[in-house]
Formats: C-alpha cells, sequence, structure tokens
C-alpha cells in the first residue's frame, strides 16, 4: 500500500482512481472531489475541507479525521466503509451508500445525512441539528445513539435501535419493522405502519405491573 504523508492537496481531483493508498496526516484544501473513484484507501488523521472528496469510493476506512463545513457532501455513491473516532461539522454526508461501519463519531450538522444507504452498523454516534437523518434508508443497526435532530428515521426498514437517547419531533414516519430498545425517545407525533413497530425498554414489564 501507498503512503502518502503530511502533506496537502487541493483543486480538482488531485487524487483521482487513486487505489491502495494510506494517507496519513494529509490535509485536503478547497476543491472538489479529491478521492474520486478509488479503492482500499485508508485515511488516518487527516483533514477534509474541499467538497465532496469520497464519492463513488469503494472500500476504505477513515479514522480521527475531521471533515470543516466546507468538506459537505464528502461521501457519496460509496460502500465498505469504516469510520472511527471522528468528527464532521459539514451536512449531507452519506447518500446512496452501502455497507457502512460507524464508531465514536460526532457529526455537528446532521442535515440529510445517511439518506438511501443500506447496511448501517452504528457504535456510539452522535447527531445535532439538521433534518430528517436517515430517511430512506434500510437494514439499521445503532447500538448508541444521541440525537437532537428533527424528523430522524422517516420511511426506513429494517431497523433494530439500542441505547438512543433521541429528542425530535415526527420521527419514525412510515417505517417498516422498527424496534427500539433500552432507550429514551422524547418525540412529538411518531407515525408508522401499523403492525410494523416495537419500542421496548428493560423496566416495560416493571412499570406495566405497577400500574
Amino acid at each position: 500500500m501507498e503512503l502518502i504523508k503530511d502533506r496537502e492537496f487541493g483543486g480538482e481531483r488531485p487524487l483521482f482512481e487513486s487505489h491502495d493508498l494510506r494517507l496519513e496526516h494529509v490535509i485536503i484544501r478547497a476543491g472538489e472531489s479529491a478521492i474520486k473513484e478509488c479503492s482500499n484507501i485508508e485515511a488516518v488523521n487527516c483533514r477534509f475541507e474541499g467538497n465532496y472528496p469520497f464519492w463513488h469510493v469503494h472500500g476504505f476506512l477513515i479514522d480521527r479525521c475531521y471533515f470543516d463545513v466546507g468538506g459537505r457532501s464528502a461521501l457519496w455513491y460509496s460502500d465498505h466503509l469504516k469510520m472511527t473516532d471522528t468528527v464532521i461539522d459539514a451536512p449531507k454526508m452519506f447518500r446512496e451508500m452501502s455497507e457502512i461501519e460507524i464508531e465514536n463519531v460526532t457529526m455537528n450538522d446532521a442535515d440529510e445525512v445517511f439518506w438511501r444507504c443500506n447496511g448501517i452498523r452504528v457504535r456510539n454516534l452522535v447527531l445535532h441539528g439538521g433534518t430528517y437523518p436517515f430517511m430512506f434508508s434500510r437494514d439499521i443497526r445503532v447500538d448508541g445513539l444521541e440525537s437532537d435532530s428533527k424528523y430522524v428515521f422517516q420511511y426506513v426498514r429494517n431497523v433494530e435501535i439500542h441505547n438512543a437517547r433521541i429528542t425530535t419531533k415526527d420521527a419514525f414516519w412510515e417505517v417498516d419493522n422498527v424496534t427500539i430498545c433500552e432507550s429514551f425517545p422524547t418525540s412529538t407525533p411518531v407515525s408508522y405502519k401499523e403492525d410494523a413497530f416495537v419500542a421496548s425498554r428493560k423496566d416495560a414489564n416493571a412499570a406495566s405491573s405497577a400500574n
């Protein structure tokens, strides 16, 4: 695997069609599509300031990175991503992607994130602000979520959520096969397809008995 370390790139498509590439302490400055049409990419301790850096990327790791506000719409039309210990200040992340693994990630503008994605595995995710996270996505498993975004999980299918604290409005509209366990949703109206939604908590039986 080729290593690029302690460098900066800007402009249009500086690393276009790269394969088997590891980036360490790299800064992607203003520009577009820095890492497009690539495969087997690792980005560690990198900073992304330009638009659309990861489009049509197949098999990649993002670890301990930062996405500046300018790095909007950074991850689209890609697959087999593992992202860990990363902070994102840019909106509209994750669009039409498959096989996404997220762990210890904070998104400070969660506007229109995770749209039309499938195969999402989340462990310890924080979503701030924005609207419609996870819309039209399917096959989602979450263990650890804190969110104050609006209109979360609309039109989703096959979702399992554990250990979540969700403060929202108009959540879970038109969903199919959703289970929420050991979580604390605070929401205005929740809508769902009949017989398709299950919500449970550890103390549900105890509370039922007490009443």
